[in-house]
């Protein structure tokens, strides 16, 4: 049996989109495991701040739960969509040419948040909670699409 041919590494040296592409993974990578870690350290606590920023720009603030909730089942599902997204990044990011696919889930997370929280904040409760998440997560979706499009790989 014949046994495959060992990997021969790329040659070609990653362009400056790449690398750049691969400085923002690394980054959001850190910030995304940064941010499994408190939302599920201190839930409460992270809206509670929120909400007094919110407060200070008249609007409404969440009210609090007092206790565990039933809230506290999605908290589990964001907990676990922030370690993947910070997986995929860190992934990608050590290399950006073979592993770019891995980005795509990523924007697919940030946009998707982004229109929840445009939704959750338009059908009522104005809480600034529901806000800050496109205001956070858009960016980072569209600094992803902006890197990736950079970085497109050369066709032979």
């Amino acid at each position: 049996m014949a046994r495959p041919a060992p990997r021969v590494p790329d040659l070609v040296p990653f362009t400056v989109a790449e690398r750049r592409l691969a400085a923002w993974l690394r980054f959001f990578a850190a910030i995304f495991a940064a941010g499994a870690i408190i939302f599920f350290v201190r839930p409460e606590g992270t809206v509670a701040d929120l909400d007094r920023v919110g407060l200070l720009l008249g609007l409404t603030p969440l009210p609090p739960a007092g206790g565990p909730v039933a809230a506290d089942f999605w908290l589990t599902l964001a907990v676990a969509n922030m370690a993947a997204i910070a997986a995929c990044a860190g992934l990608a990011a050590a290399d950006v040419r073979r592993r770019r696919a891995l980005v795509y889930p990523l924007v697919v997370s940030k946009l998707t948040s982004s229109g929840t929280g445009f939704l959750l904040f338009a059908g009522g409760a104005h809480a600034f909670p529901y806000l800050v998440v496109p205001l956070v997560d858009l960016p980072i979706a569209l600094v992803l699409v902006a890197a990736l499009r950079a970085a497109r790989p050369v066709e032979p």
